[in-house]
């Protein structure tokens, strides 16, 4: 994923499904500046992770 599509996801009124490393995660926040995104599981752990903006996928 790129930068200008994590701010779209961010800024959707919709749920788009978003994962990272096989997992569901929600997009809390990016920094553009390194190219990092703060995620959460959805997975019931509410894991938190600074995570490349480039390993996300959209399903």
């Amino acid at each position: 994923m790129n930068i200008d599509r994590a701010r779209e996801i961010i800024g959707s009124s919709n749920k788009i499904d978003v994962t990272y490393d096989g997992r569901s995660v929600w997009i809390n926040s990016i920094n553009p500046t390194n190219g990092k995104a703060f995620v959460k599981t959805l997975d019931g752990t509410n894991e938190h992770h600074q995570v490349s903006v480039s390993e996300l996928v959209e399903q």
